[in-house]
């Protein structure tokens, strides 16, 4: 059971970091989505197997980029078959109506290799803002962008309804980690 609330958390998590397609695609086998939320207040995580994604970065002009990730919502992975199928359902991702969880960036501010983005995160049709810090490393060929925050599932109807809704079985808060990983050019 803890891990059925762990698998939808974590597609939740996911879905806030979906970036717009642009100029380097991401390069998903170096990459990871991953959602953290507690069950019983344990923390349960889970990744993102399927998404997709392209960010336009310039080291020079970081007001400048533009990106999106799309996160497959089915692709959600507790360890568990059951757990995985359960979270993908009506109930909470709803995958099969909602097969997409999407980030676009909006705007990005700050300086160096530590930055603040903004942008749009739309799970279930629900469109919210988001902001969260955002640390770049390049190195070599490549720009890997890292960062982590926090959403709540229960603004994006994830797990709403019944008995999923009450936070102390669940908890409302979801936090996202991500490594995207882009050719540098």
């Amino acid at each position: 059971m803890i891990h059925r609330f762990s698998t939808v958390a974590a597609g939740l998590a996911l879905s806030v970091f979906t970036l717009p397609v642009l100029a380097a695609p991401i390069d998903a086998a170096q990459s990871e989505v991953k959602a953290t939320f507690k069950q019983f207040n344990v923390p349960v995580s889970g990744n993102f197997k399927k998404f997709s994604g392209d960010v336009q970065f310039d080291l020079a002009k970081p007001a400048d980029t533009k990106a999106i990730l799309s996160v497959d919502t089915a692709s959600y992975d507790l360890g568990d078959p059951e757990y995985n199928k359960e979270v993908a359902g009506k109930d909470w991702f709803d995958s099969k109506n909602h097969p997409k969880a999407t980030f676009v960036i909006t705007g990005v501010t700050g300086s160096g290799n530590n930055l603040q983005a903004t942008g749009d995160l739309t799970i279930r049709g629900i469109k919210k803002p988001l902001k969260f810090p955002v640390t770049i490393k390049t190195a070599g060929d490549k720009h890997t962008f890292t960062g982590k925050t926090q959403i709540k599932r229960l603004e994006y109807k994830v797990g709403a309804d019944g008995e999923w809704g009450d936070t102390s079985l669940v908890a409302d808060e979801v936090t996202i980690d991500f490594k995207l990983v882009v050719p540098a050019k």
